[in-house]
């Protein structure tokens, strides 16, 4: 598995906590959401969003769409490693793609899509995706 995370820039590392079971005594499918949202948060702190250099780019990231897609589930006790990468971007937005491991199964669980809008909250609009956010994904990702 080692291998296959070697792919992705960013890895986040999850535990999987009892209490994120369900009635089906697997991890619940709503959690998966909230990982990648950890997955998403992380991969733009990579990028420097989150601190003071980021703050110079007057904008910042909303979600606009996700989905999930599960391939196998997941139980307690498990370790999820969630590698996070770009698979696009478009004029107005960023496509990532984040892809769950589970460390029990050493088997792919999940695959997320995340399309992210980069938003001006002073004018509240959107904004087209700025050159220099386009430089900082080309160095993390290593085009």
């Amino acid at each position: 598995m080692k291998d296959i995370l070697k792919q992705y820039p960013v890895i986040s590392t999850i535990e999987v906590q009892w209490g994120e079971m369900d009635a089906l005594q697997h991890v619940n499918n709503v959690v998966y959401v909230r990982w990648g949202e950890t997955a998403r948060i992380d991969y733009f702190r990579a990028l420097g969003f989150f601190s003071s250099e980021g703050e110079k780019m007057k904008a910042g990231i909303i979600l606009g769409f996700q989905s999930v897609k599960y391939i196998a589930p997941v139980t307690y006790p498990d370790t999820i490693h969630i590698g996070t990468k770009t698979e696009e971007i478009r004029d107005d937005r960023i496509v990532l793609k984040s892809f769950y491991y589970s460390e029990k199964s050493q088997k792919l669980a999940a695959i997320k899509t995340h399309e992210v809008i980069l938003f001006d909250f002073k004018t509240q609009s959107k904004i087209l995706v700025p050159k220099e956010v386009i430089v900082l994904i080309n160095n993390l990702e290593r085009f």
